[in-house]
């Protein structure tokens, strides 16, 4: 199992040496993205770690991430740069692999989270916000809810895993159909 922080500095790292954005909102929905998936993939009881979201107005959030970024722009939608992840323009690509090797991932597990990365990382923190949005597993534990209601409502990584299995198997299904 791999520290929530060390998955999110990888996340934003390998964002940033692929040219990618990264605000602390998007940060957060890239951690939700790539739990799910990787549950699908390498299967229910396995996760990169072990923090459940919570429900929050913008989506799914991890707390101890937002505590973690929040105070690193002067709001969650500006973008993070390399040294709000202690290193520098120069040196982004080699501290991801770094910390890939710290972390122990193997070379499938990059490229699944490669693959997440490159599947939602060039959408707009807006476009993940309205996406997580309208799945279920956040969805549900905003039942009841104001749009504007705080909430710290977990969501479970079970309801993560059926989701976006269910979505695997729909799409790989139609896949087969043509």
């Amino acid at each position: 199992m791999r520290n929530i922080s060390d998955i999110a500095k990888y996340l934003g790292l390998s964002m940033l040496s692929k040219g990618l954005s990264v605000s602390p909102l998007k940060l957060q929905k890239m951690l939700y993205y790539t739990q799910a998936w990787y549950m699908v993939f390498f299967g229910k009881y396995n996760t990169l770690f072990t923090e459940n979201p919570q429900a929050w107005v913008n989506g799914p959030v991890y707390p101890d991430i937002f505590l973690e970024y929040k105070d690193k722009t002067n709001d969650m939608c500006e973008h993070l740069h390399a040294k709000d992840f202690d290193c520098t323009d120069d040196t982004v690509s080699e501290e991801a692999g770094k910390l890939a090797k710290t972390m122990e991932l193997t070379e499938d597990e990059i490229k699944c989270i490669d693959s997440i990365i490159m599947l939602y990382g060039s959408k707009s923190q807006n476009q993940l916000i309205f996406m997580t949005h309208a799945e279920s597993p956040w969805a549900d534990q905003r039942k009841g809810l104001s749009p504007f209601d705080y909430s710290q409502r977990e969501i479970s990584l079970e309801s993560m895993y059926h989701y976006y299995k269910a979505r695997y198997e729909q799409n790989h299904s139609q896949d087969n159909e043509i």
